[in-house]
Parts: C-alpha cells; structure tokens; sequence
C-alpha cells in the first residue's frame, strides 16, 4: 500500500506543469484567501466570530474540502491491477484516499501553522482532540461516499467531472462561511440537515472555547458516518466489473 502510494502521487502530478501542480495543491489555501477578502471588502475586518477571519474561514473551508476531495473515489483499476501483484481495484481507492488525506492534512498544518506564526495564537487548536476527533468524522463521510463514486464511475464514467461541479456548491450550505447557531431560521435548520455543518461545528470548537454549537449533534453525525459506510459497502460490492 505504500508502495501503490508514492506511485499513484507521482502518477498524479507527472503530467503537469510544476506550477499548477502547485495551485492544485494549495487551492484551499486560495479559496480562504479570496473568501476572506471578499467578506473584508464587503463587511470590514471584523470575522463572524474569533478574531481572524483568515482562521475563522480556514476552520470551515479545510474540513470541506477533505470531504470534497477524499468523496471523488476511483475509476474501474482492473487493467492496472493486473501490473502489481497481490493488488485489487479495492487498493487503488484506499490508496488514492490516503493521497487525498495526507495531502489536504499537511497543507491544513502549514496553513494554521503560518497563522501562529503570523501572531494569531488562536490557530493553535486548545482542544486539538476535538480536532482530530471532527477530522475522522469527515473522513468516515468522505470514505462512504467514496465507494459510493466509484461504484457510480464504474457504470458512468464520466460521474467524476460531475461530481466535481456539483460539490462544489454544497460549501455555500455546510456553515463553512457562517456561525450555524448565529444564523436566523429556516437557514439554521437547512445547515442542520447537512452533516457536514456538525463536522465543521466540531472542528471550531476546538479552536475556539467558546463557540456556540447549540445545533451540533453527535447522533446525527454518528448516523450518518455508519449509514453512509454501510451503504457505500452495498454499492461497491454490487458495482459494475471493472
């Protein structure tokens, strides 16, 4: 698995240009830039909550985007498997997930990183467990509905360009940009219903003490990271052969 790692990175990046695979890799780094300025120029410097609004849009943005990443799943692997020994599709898929993961992880760390160093101490997590425990959380949903895209791309595979534009929009309802428990009815109620806006409740709460997260429930998450593996399960094993 390792092995399979290091070559599907450098398969990933062998193709491009040095400095868009450099735009790739910090794009979320970008989009929090070009958030914070737009919300800058619109309402001031004063962030929604804390006091950066670099940080506060860095804590909503990142976990979005390991979701939205680590989800894209795989195309059918079988005439690459047969190059490995002991290889299956299955491993391509974790293999790539993994990618994803420690990709997004260690940009998340310099980007946060960077902000302590700037002199907002509030980048350093006070509750780096609730952290870590919001970052398997999206990783559950994110791996779920990974099975899910591969088993869809093994019939259609075109699903994964599509399934790039129709994520994207799903940050403007995941409370990445807003405080949910600060944000008037019904639009607290409709950010409720997504699972990722408890994801990214958890991830704030362990950078701010106080962070109101009334409408966090750790039911309703806990359901849908086992529904949604369990139901990614079911589609993998009756997809398509690859």
């Amino acid at each position: 698995m390792t092995a399979l790692i290091i070559r599907d990175f450098g398969f990933r990046f062998r193709n491009l240009h040095p400095a868009l695979g450099a735009l790739l890799f910090i794009e979320p780094v970008i989009v929090i830039v070009m958030i914070a300025a737009l919300r800058i120029f619109l309402f001031g410097k004063e962030p929604p909550f804390g006091s950066s609004v670099l940080l506060f849009m860095g804590t909503g943005v990142f976990p979005f985007y390991i979701f939205r990443r680590c989800a894209r799943g795989v195309r059918g692997q079988k005439s690459r498997a047969a190059e490995y020994y002991f290889v299956r599709p299955f491993d391509f898929l974790l293999s790539r997930f993994f990618i994803q993961s420690i990709q997004n992880f260690i940009l998340m760390v310099l980007f946060f990183s960077g902000l302590y160093i700037y002199g907002i101490r509030e980048a350093a997590p006070w509750a780096p467990e609730m952290c870590l425990i919001s970052l398997f959380a999206v990783s559950c949903l994110a791996f779920g509905l990974a099975l899910i895209n591969s088993s869809i791309r093994s019939y259609f595979p075109s699903w994964g360009k599509i399934y790039a534009f129709l994520s994207r929009p799903m940050m403007m309802f995941s409370g990445a940009f807003k405080t949910v428990d600060l944000t008037p009815e019904p639009l607290r109620t409709i950010y409720s219903w997504n699972p990722l806006s408890h994801v990214i409740e958890l991830f704030r709460v362990g950078f701010y003490p106080n962070y109101p997260h009334a409408s966090f429930d750790a039911v309703y998450l806990t359901k849908w990271c086992t529904g949604i593996i369990f139901v990614g399960i079911l589609f993998y094993n009756n997809k398509s052969k690859d």
